[in-house]
């Protein structure tokens, strides 16, 4: 039988050829693409649809309803969006919604309606966007928690561009520099919170942690907004913003002129045990004040630890003090590897030692301890070393000096040398 080749034959081959390119070229999108009727059911949409919505193939979707799709909390928010959309000779504005998948999981899309066509039918393009809301979600939980940080930050922070602008001061950087108010300091360069004589210096700074990128240190004379001066450590890192469009740099200061005036003080006096090359009893109450007097300062929290060998006039009595001597060096040296190098640690006495661990809670402590009473396991004797110990934490909470809290940790040890 011959072809027929009337034209209305020709028109409806074209017509579907034409059907064909555009469904082939539909399927090839990420993004999906709809036309419901009037009452909202699906007559078409493309794979990338269907795959959002979590089907295998569009035949899944065509003939059911949209609002299906929708997540109940959202349902309504899209009736009035779509009916508002019916009445309309323009497009309609993005509608973002979280739809129901077919494996129970939910994901948020975003419509965007195009302008009606036949007389009730609408059609339109999705896109997911449930990762790209993921990651705005938690771009505001970081930039949140990173305010959070530097407000609550005991140190002075300062955030600049790469330039040296200032771009954020929080709140200790404005007590720190005597400012009322941040927009007094923003845009300012931040070589002009440094004594003229030293700002090259800060430069230096700033240049090398750029190029560097690591955290470097400098002690540069600070200025405050009256013109008064003081010692402080500054110290410089290259960060990216929360963002991660733009680099930026974020400073930290401190006014070390007491630390400093202590550092002096501390190296007049002999502040050394002799035996153990640990502080003696001058050397822990003048370092334990100064990092007292920060805690107070900071609200922060430290840990006095007293502790008292046990058995010590019997070792001596029974193998002399030369051993005995033996015995508290490696007493100190067992301490060293324990604690950490910004803990301070010293021999008060003949047989007791004291330790004071910087923003370590009281559990922290009983860990340490724990910790050193397994290394002195490893003591090479002809008997076991061990120790009584007494821990008191100094907190906001309380207003204790140095003398009180090492009296309280002395009453805590003889309960501990009791019980054993």
């Amino acid at each position: 039988m011959w072809m027929n080749d009337s034209p209305a034959n020709s028109d409806k081959d074209a017509v579907a050829r034409q059907y064909l390119d555009f469904s082939s070229f539909a399927d090839s999108l990420n993004d999906g693409l709809y036309v419901t009727d009037p009452d909202g059911i699906f007559t078409y949409v493309n794979t990338a649809l269907a795959r959002i919505i979590g089907h295998e193939k569009p035949d899944d979707i065509i003939g059911r309803s949209f609002m299906e799709f929708i997540e109940p909390s959202y349902k309504e928010v899209m009736r009035q969006r779509y009916q508002a959309y019916q009445h309309s000779s323009v497009p309609s504005s993005l509608i973002s919604v979280r739809v129901l998948r077919k494996d129970g999981s939910t994901g948020m899309i975003e419509i965007r309606p195009g302008i009606p066509g036949h007389p009730g039918f609408s059609r339109g393009v999705v896109r997911d966007i449930t990762e790209i809301r993921k990651t705005e979600i938690q771009l505001r939980e970081t930039e949140t928690l990173y305010q959070s940080v530097v407000e609550l930050s005991p140190d002075a922070i300062v955030l600049s561009s790469l330039e040296g602008a200032i771009l954020d001061f929080n709140k200790e950087a404005l007590k720190l520099f005597n400012y009322d108010l941040k927009e007094a300091v923003l845009g300012q360069w931040i070589g002009s919170f440094v004594e003229t004589s030293e700002q090259k210096a800060m430069e230096e700074l700033l240049v090398d942690a750029i190029q560097k990128g690591e955290q470097l240190y400098s002690e540069v004379t600070l200025v405050r907004s009256d013109d008064s001066t003081f010692l402080g450590e500054v110290s410089a890192k290259l960060l990216g913003t929360i963002n991660g469009e733009k680099p930026l740099l974020m400073i930290l200061a401190r006014d070390i002129t007491d630390r400093r005036a202590t550092e002096d003080q501390l190296r007049m006096l002999s502040v050394t045990d002799p035996l153990t090359k640990l502080f003696n009893r001058r050397g822990v109450t003048l370092a334990a004040e100064q990092e007292l007097r920060h805690a107070k300062r900071t609200g922060g929290v430290m840990t006095v630890m007293f502790m008292d060998l046990n058995g010590m006039k019997r070792i001596n009595d029974t193998y002399g003090h030369d051993l005995g001597d033996s015995v508290l060096v490696s007493v100190a040296q067992a301490m060293r590897e324990t604690f950490r190098d910004s803990d301070i640690i010293g021999r008060i006495g003949g047989d007791e030692f004291v330790v004071v661990a910087v923003n370590a809670s009281i559990h922290a402590a009983q860990l340490m301890i724990t910790r050193l009473r397994e290394n002195l396991k490893s003591c090479d004797y002809p008997f076991a070393v061990s120790l009584a110990c007494g821990v008191v934490e100094y907190g906001p909470e309380n207003d204790l000096s140095f003398a009180q809290l090492l009296k309280l940790a002395d009453g805590e040890m003889y309960k501990d040398k009791r019980q054993d």
